[in-house]
């Protein structure tokens, strides 16, 4: 058995930005953008309270994360409490299928972006960018935290500065003649907006599995989600109620890339350069943080046993799961060779993120279920962080996540497949636990999910031991 292990060698600032790193996306642009579309200026409310809903999920994820610091995350964190085909389930449901889905429809609004600034074609730059960061990603995490953490805070700042630049009104372009009503759809129907305005905070979670390599996880992972989630939530409020001043609800809505009309009528050619250049950061941080995260989930269901071994391979020297990267690559490349085959329009984008968010909100549910269920079963357990006012955040939590689930699969279209990914998830989970002859839903005992843990968690002794060893190539850990 080999100790190489993954690095603790990330701050506060690389978790925050691997936490916005994901939620200021691509696709979340085009639902803020559309959001107001929509919904007119009201959809700050909205966006309000499903920021409340966030934070519910935040602190549930923070709980879990502070007591079960794994790389594995809400598969980790459910093992204990509903079993391993619940853990697999959360795991596939919530991440894989996001990536199939949004990693490559972000890569492709950044491609667009760029092209509709350059005249070239937008699948140069998508494949151009993703090569880069696998690159990147290859040579370790130390690589990704000064990389994701200078492109993240640049996207922040830049998004920030064009909504008080439009809000201000100093050399930007015509006012509307006549301002869009505050709620130009019944307030009955703003409800039915919110789980629209939840993919604003989509992967809010995304710091988690880097518990094993942030350095005190316990306080810098719920500190980096909920200043996260805050700080998004203003700089699309300025961004979001600044281009409703100059173009029109009708024209947001209808747009590929609303984010960019918006600050193009706003701003005239330096609104159309700065949005440009804010959805390509935009597709590079989510890429980025893609290519971070989800191998490391993977690599903790590997190393549970729930996935094959190969995805616990980490390079010897890097110390980065590299076959956990390449599959992410070739989940990403599947949408983006859909859409070079065929017209990439609103629809498949807006029709992706409804897919990816029913999925993904289900993960969201298993993770509150898991606190509820952890704090009953062990409640002396150590809880560096533990949720204010339990139980009421996740009761709430998952109360509006299944009422967006609900609101989600009411088309049709987005419930076939969501139905079928499902589908095809529960077969695989069942036949690959059944095959290596391990039970669906016995719980793991607490005590060695964390003995597991904490054999791979990186001590100081560790990296000054580590720095001196030399170890053969593509060595797999067992």
């Amino acid at each position: 058995m080999s100790n190489l292990k993954l690095s603790r060698s990330l701050g506060f600032w690389a978790a925050y930005s691997t936490s916005v790193g994901l939620v200021v996306s691509g696709t979340a642009m085009v639902a803020l953008a559309n959001g107001y579309g929509v919904s007119g200026p009201a959809f700050s409310l909205v966006a309000l309270l499903a920021l409340l809903v966030i934070l519910c999920v935040a602190l549930s994820y923070s709980e879990l994360a502070a007591m079960l610091p794994g790389a594995g995350m809400v598969g980790e964190y459910t093992l204990p409490a509903l079993g391993k085909l619940p853990a697999l389930f959360a795991v596939l449901a919530g991440y894989i299928v996001l990536v199939g889905t949004d990693g490559g429809t972000n890569m492709i609004i950044g491609g667009q972006s760029l092209e509709r600034l350059t005249g070239w074609p937008w699948y140069l730059f998508s494949l151009g960018i993703l090569t880069a960061l696998v690159a990147i990603n290859l040579k370790g995490v130390e690589v990704f935290g000064r990389v994701q953490t200078t492109l993240a805070i640049s996207m922040m700042l830049m998004l920030g500065i064009v909504g008080v630049w439009g809000l201000t009104g100093i050399g930007a372009g015509p006012l509307l003649s006549v301002q869009p009503d505050f709620s130009p759809v019944p307030w009955r129907d703003q409800f039915g907006h919110l789980s629209l305005a939840i993919w604003l905070f989509i992967g809010m979670e995304f710091v988690a599995p880097l518990a094993e390599e942030v350095k005190h996880p316990g306080r810098t992972i719920p500190l980096a989600m909920i200043f996260g989630c805050a700080s998004i939530w203003l700089v699309d409020l300025l961004f979001g109620l600044s281009i409703t001043r100059y173009i029109s609800l009708d024209a947001l809505a209808a747009s590929t890339i609303p984010h960019v009309d918006g600050a193009a009528a706003m701003l005239g050619a330096p609104g159309l350069i700065i949005m440009s250049g804010i959805s390509i950061l935009a597709a590079v941080t989510t890429c980025d943080t893609y290519l971070v995260a989800v191998p490391r989930m993977l690599y903790g269901l590997s190393r549970e046993g729930l996935l094959p071994k190969i995805f616990c391979w980490l390079h010897p020297t890097a110390r980065t799961p590299w076959f956990g990267i390449f599959f992410v690559v070739g989940l990403i490349m599947i949408v983006l060779v859909y859409a070079m085959a065929n017209h990439a329009d609103i629809a498949l984008i807006t029709m992706m993120i409804s897919v990816a968010c029913t999925t993904w909100l289900m993960s969201y549910v298993i993770a509150q279920v898991d606190v509820l269920v952890l704090r009953r079963r062990y409640p002396d357990a150590n809880r560096p962080f533990r949720t204010p006012f339990y139980p009421i955040p996740q009761l709430v939590g998952i109360g509006a996540c299944l009422y967006m689930i609900s609101s989600l699969i009411s088309d049709r279209q987005v419930l076939g497949i969501a139905a079928v990914c499902i589908a095809l998830i529960l077969a695989f989970g069942i036949v690959y636990l059944k095959k290596t002859g391990q039970a669906l839903f016995t719980p793991i005992p607490l005590d060695e999910v964390l003995r597991r843990i904490e054999e791979r968690a990186e001590s100081s002794a560790d990296q000054s031991h580590d720095s001196h060893r030399t170890t053969t190539a593509h060595l797999k850990l067992q």
